[in-house]
């Protein structure tokens, strides 16, 4: 089932006519109980994507789409104080720097109680205030041993500037957690976590899908930290989706020269031993978003550009993929550039 269902977003940056278009109509579909991995080079747009998502305001950043549905409902027709509570009682958002995101002047205590779900008549029982101190404190221990903490006291009575980046990578995931959100968005979870931790955020991640029906999108650049969790790989290259597909579809039969790169370094430094292989690098670079080419937006880069990469390449869509290509890759074909 599709909880959140986008058409034809697109996020402009700038005042005015001056304003560039940073994410060009996208169209995405999170699915319950599935993780997708938002995948693409830094600068792509994958951020922006995600607080287009979440409607964040920002200074000369606007959002347009032609349909925004949450669990079946379009909130493009609804009043934006109540499209803002939905979003905000439906989707957990964990920006990449968690430091950035906390509040210093509060205790990690007082961060998860306040995201927590409110009792109504909590003020009115006063002789149940402490019961209930006593069970938002369990909670919040649990959800911190949930995310990978085991010194609950500690961290809970701590301010985020006593706390490693590490631990607030996990309070924040703790934090996101507490609101039990339907989807859950996270941009680049795993960056700064040593091995044992990734690996215990991922499996976290993973049951929160499987078990609790959470839809999950993670952002990265790294595809072989989540190759082995992602149900659903999208991979962006200049503010487009150029691909998108199941995890086994993607890994076996990419279809786009752009999405092929990726999975061909992933594999080459995932040998054992030396590589047998000089590691593949794109010549060229991002294009500008000031001075986007015509056409394809990877044709500059791509070795398998013709004529017809003048034109813009519509998304093609079939039962079991998605691409955007003139000339896209026969079946399994990872090195017929080379």
């Amino acid at each position: 089932m599709a909880l959140l269902d986008i058409r034809n977003l697109s996020v402009r940056v700038g005042p005015g006519r001056d304003a560039l278009t940073v994410v060009d109509r996208i169209s995405l579909t999170v699915n319950e109980g599935r993780i997708l991995a938002l995948v693409g080079a830094s600068g792509s747009g994958k951020s922006l994507l995600m607080q287009a998502v979440m409607m964040l305001r920002r200074d000369n950043i606007s959002y347009s789409a032609d349909r925004f549905k949450l669990d079946g409902e379009d909130l493009l027709k609804i009043p934006s104080r109540k499209r803002r509570r939905i979003i905000g009682q439906n989707i957990s958002f964990i920006m990449q720097d968690p430091r950035q995101s906390l509040d210093p002047t509060m205790k990690i205590r007082d961060q998860i109680y306040e995201v927590m779900p409110r009792i109504p008549w909590y003020h009115v029982l006063s002789r149940l205030k402490n019961f209930f101190r006593r069970t938002r404190s369990k909670t919040a221990a649990a959800l911190l041993h949930r995310s990978g903490i085991r010194d609950h006291e500690r961290i809970l009575g701590s301010y985020p500037a006593q706390l490693s980046d590490v631990e607030c990578q996990k309070i924040m995931l703790a934090i996101a957690l507490a609101s039990k959100p339907r989807i859950l968005l996270l941009d680049e979870p795993v960056v700064n976590l040593e091995t044992a931790s990734r690996l215990q955020v991922l499996k976290l991640l993973d049951r929160c899908a499987k078990n609790d029906r959470t839809a999950v999108v993670v952002i990265c650049n790294d595809l072989a930290s989540v190759y082995n969790f992602a149900d659903e790989f999208a991979f962006m290259y200049a503010g487009q989706i150029v691909e998108r597909g199941s995890r086994d579809r993607i890994l076996n039969n990419p279809r786009h020269p752009y999405t092929a790169s990726l999975i061909r370094t992933m594999l080459e430094l995932g040998r054992n031993g030396r590589l047998k292989r000089y590691l593949p690098v794109l010549s060229g670079k991002h294009p500008d978003y000031r001075s986007m080419p015509v056409g394809c937006r990877f044709g500059a880069r791509c070795r398998r550009a013709r004529r017809e990469c003048n034109r813009d390449p519509e998304m093609i869509i079939s039962k079991n993929e998605q691409y955007r290509c003139h000339f896209p890759l026969e079946d399994g074909a990872l090195y017929e550039d080379e």
